[in-house]
C-alpha cells in the first residue's frame, strides 16, 4: 500500500528538498490516512485546487506554492476553511518551492530552458549560496521567442529596449526581482521570467536591456507537469494536473 508518507519521503529525496534555504515548509505538509492511489498536481495550495482534487477522486495533492509557510497562522476565515476540507476529503498535501524551481531535471526553470531549446544550460540566479535558475545560448529573436511562449499558453509582457536577436538567455520562473540584475549583470540578451514588475520598465531601458514576463502561474505549471509521469511510473497511481489559473 502506498501512502502519502511513502511519497514525501521519495519527492524529498529526489528533490534534495533540505539543501536550500527557503520560506516555505517544504515537504508533506498535510497528512492523511489510508493508500494514494491518485495524486493531483497544482501550482496554489487554495481552496479551489483542493476541492477539485477532490472531485477527481485524489488522496493527495502535490503544488509549488504550499499551504504552510515560515510563521504559523491561526487556523481561521479561508485557512480553516482550506484545512476543514482537507480533513473532511483525507486528502493529503505536499509542497515543495524553490527545491522544484532550480531542479536540474524536474524544475520550473530547467523545463522552460529546454522548452526554448538553450545550449550549454549553466547554473543562474542565486538565491544565498543556491541557484534557482539556469541560463544559456541560443540563436534566435524576440518575436520566436514570444511566438513559443504564446503557443504554450505564457504571455509575451515585454520590457524590449535591447537587442532584437538573443545569443544568450537567463531564466527564473515566478518572481524573482534579483533576477534582472543578476541577468544584466551577467551579460545576455534577455531575462525570461513570470510576474510583471514596475521597476523593470526603467531597469531595462537604462540598461539597453530586454525583459519578457510570461506570467508568474504560466511559468510555473511546467515542474509539478514534470513530476506527474515519476510518480505514475514510481508508484503506479493515477495523476492528474489540477488547472486554476491565476493571472498574474
Amino acid at each position: 500500500m502506498t501512502t502519502a508518507k511513502e511519497i514525501a519521503e521519495f519527492l524529498n529525496k529526489e528533490l534534495e528538498t533540505n539543501t536550500i534555504e527557503d520560506k516555505s515548509c517544504n515537504g508533506l505538509q498535510i497528512e492523511n490516512q489510508g493508500e494514494i492511489t491518485k495524486i493531483g498536481f497544482a501550482v496554489d495550495a487554495c481552496l479551489e485546487s483542493f476541492e477539485k482534487a477532490a472531485e477527481a477522486g485524489c488522496q493527495m495533492i502535490i503544488t509549488h506554492h504550499g499551504m504552510i509557510w515560515d510563521k504559523s497562522k491561526p487556523v481561521k476565515g479561508n485557512y480553516y476553511k482550506r484545512i476543514k476540507l482537507l480533513f473532511e476529503k483525507n486528502l493529503a498535501v505536499y509542497g515543495v518551492h524553490l527545491p522544484l524551481d532550480r531542479h536540474d531535471k524536474y524544475g520550473n526553470n530547467i523545463v522552460l530552458a529546454n522548452l526554448l531549446e538553450l545550449k550549454e544550460i549553466k547554473q543562474f540566479g542565486y538565491h544565498g549560496d543556491k541557484t534557482i535558475g539556469f541560463y544559456g545560448l541560443t540563436n534566435t529573436n524576440l518575436e520566436e521567442i514570444k511566438n513559443k511562449l504564446s503557443k504554450e499558453g505564457m504571455k509575451t509582457d515585454c520590457f524590449c529596449y535591447g537587442n532584437n536577436e538573443i545569443k544568450r538567455m537567463a531564466i527564473v520562473s515566478g518572481s524573482f526581482d534579483a533576477g534582472a540584475y543578476q541577468a544584466i549583470a551577467l551579460g545576455v540578451d534577455l531575462f525570461l521570467t513570470g510576474e510583471k514588475r514596475y521597476n523593470y520598465h526603467h531597469l531595462a531601458k537604462e540598461n539597453n536591456f530586454n525583459i519578457i514576463c510570461a506570467g508568474h502561474y504560466a511559468t510555473e505549471t511546467w515542474g509539478v507537469k514534470a513530476l506527474m509521469p515519476l510518480l505514475k511510473e514510481k508508484f503506479n497511481v493515477e495523476v492528474e494536473f489540477i488547472d486554476n489559473p491565476v493571472d498574474i
